[in-house]
């Protein structure tokens, strides 16, 4: 009876880390790629990004990513919650600038649309799978 009730635990924590993990597997890893950046009272720039996401839980996933333009290195970081199968929402902060947003993720296959707003800047980018 011991064994069986070990077993079934053991079944039980195996299917919950499966299931947390699959949730984070659509994002989960290296990305990187281009888009741009608006500040709100500035000009459009181009910017090439590299992004690491973690699974952090269930549905949250935290996100890590530094971004380049011809005149500027952009860090941030935030966390992710999935709002549907391979679309994540959530909120980033850049403690260089003090800026926190809105990040929305949607991704297809090993391709990725990231797009972000705040009070100071907003921008979109596609990414790709590392």
């Amino acid at each position: 009876m011991k064994r069986l009730a070990k077993l079934s635990a053991a079944a039980v924590l195996l299917a919950t880390a499966s299931a947390t993990a699959s949730l984070a597997d659509p994002l989960q890893g290296s990305w990187s790629g281009s888009g741009y950046v608006k500040p709100a009272d500035g000009k459009r720039e181009s910017v090439r990004c590299r992004v690491q996401y973690s699974p952090q839980g269930s549905a949250v996933v935290a996100v890590s990513a530094t971004c380049a333009s011809a005149s500027v290195t952009i860090r941030q970081s935030g966390q992710l919650s999935m709002v549907s199968p391979n679309r994540y929402v959530g909120d980033f902060y850049n403690t260089d600038y003090d800026i926190s947003g809105r990040i929305r993720v949607s991704v297809s296959g090993g391709s990725q649309t990231v797009s972000f707003t705040s009070s100071k800047a907003s921008g979109s980018m596609s990414l790709s799978k590392r």
